[in-house]
């Protein structure tokens, strides 16, 4: 790990402040930097900067905080699980944002940059291979500006990663979080008894344990990680498998008609999310976990099943005591 303080990004997101109490209590609380909007939740004092990326000079107040502060690594943790419906706002926070925040980092000499990305920005797509290692092309639904501004953020990530060599810049595609405190469009849908799918679809699932993911970000942190890495759990799950674990009823709809539902919905503020994620319960995207596992040492301890139940557990107890009671 670089020298200096580690400043941290979007520490009110579910990863930024688990990763901002691990590494207050790990180095003390004078080591760490907490850079949001909003004050972050955690034990004790930690110098808090509250600087909004959306904002047109947060370039230049992020490089004074980062010189003032004695930062030599930063972790990027603001791009965000959920679809935000102020599309312009979730621009320019993500894409513009991120631009802002390398060049602040490049300018003020820090020496490392970790990224939290998705492993949704490979796109849904019934070509795609079994398993996505990090040289593929990323391609994600140009209608979907959820997807579009995370694709953004990555080429800004390897622009500033050509322009500035010595610093190493590491950018975690995370599959999605799914486990004890996790709160996203993703658990959601598990929270549901009746669950649309697209007839005739029955995908595997990635569904990361959010113990995984953290102990990803340490590692990145320890290695002075550079480069893509997927960040994925031990073992897929089938989409109807999983439903079925959580005692859901999968109801079957054909899938024109799921993608109009789903736009009518979210534009009338009942959906979480867009028509254009359909795609990822129509096709898999697998990330492949073998880089992380080579050069970061990174081995998921859970697999998909296991962050579903530990979700379960915690948020829906009765249903998985009547689903293992059955089985």
């Amino acid at each position: 790990m670089s020298p200096g303080r580690i400043a941290i990004t979007g520490t009110s997101s579910f990863l930024g402040s688990r990763l901002l109490s691990d590494l207050a209590a790990a180095r003390g609380a004078d080591a760490v930097v907490s850079v949001d909007v909003a004050a972050p939740s955690v034990r004790g004092p930690v110098l808090h900067r509250e600087i909004d990326l959306t904002r047109p000079d947060s370039g230049q107040t992020l490089l004074d905080a980062l010189r003032e502060d004695g930062v030599g690594t930063l972790v990027h943790a603001t791009l965000g699980t959920n679809p935000r419906r102020d599309a312009t706002y979730a621009h320019e926070l993500e894409s513009i944002g991120t631009l802002n925040v390398f060049a602040a980092a490049a300018a003020a000499g820090v020496t490392q940059v970790v990224m939290r990305s998705f492993t949704a920005v490979y796109g849904a797509d019934g070509r795609n291979p079994a398993y996505l290692t990090e040289d593929r092309p990323l391609q994600p639904n140009p209608a979907l500006r959820w997807a579009r501004d995370k694709l953004e953020a990555e080429q800004h990530a390897a622009s500033f990663a050509r322009r500035y060599p010595a610093m190493k810049i590491a950018v975690l595609r995370f599959a999605p979080l799914f486990g004890p405190g996790v709160r996203n469009f993703y658990t959601r849908i598990f929270d549901r008894r009746l669950v649309p799918v697209p007839m005739g679809f029955d995908p595997l699932l990635q569904l990361l344990h959010p113990d995984d993911a953290v102990a990803a970000l340490h590692l990145a942190l320890e290695r002075d990680a550079a480069g893509a890495f997927n960040v994925v759990p031990s073992r897929p799950i089938p989409l109807l498998a999983a439903l079925h674990a959580a005692a859901k009823v999968a109801v079957p709809v054909p899938h024109p008609a799921a993608y109009a539902a789903a736009d009518l919905l979210w534009a009338a503020g009942l959906a979480d999310a867009p028509g254009a994620f359909v795609d990822y319960v129509r096709y898999p995207v697998l990330g492949d976990g073998e880089r992380a596992r080579r050069e970061l040492g990174f081995i998921a301890r859970h697999s998909s099943r296991d962050a579903l139940e530990a979700y379960l557990r915690e948020r829906h107890p009765r249903t998985l005591q009547t689903v293992e009671a059955d089985s």
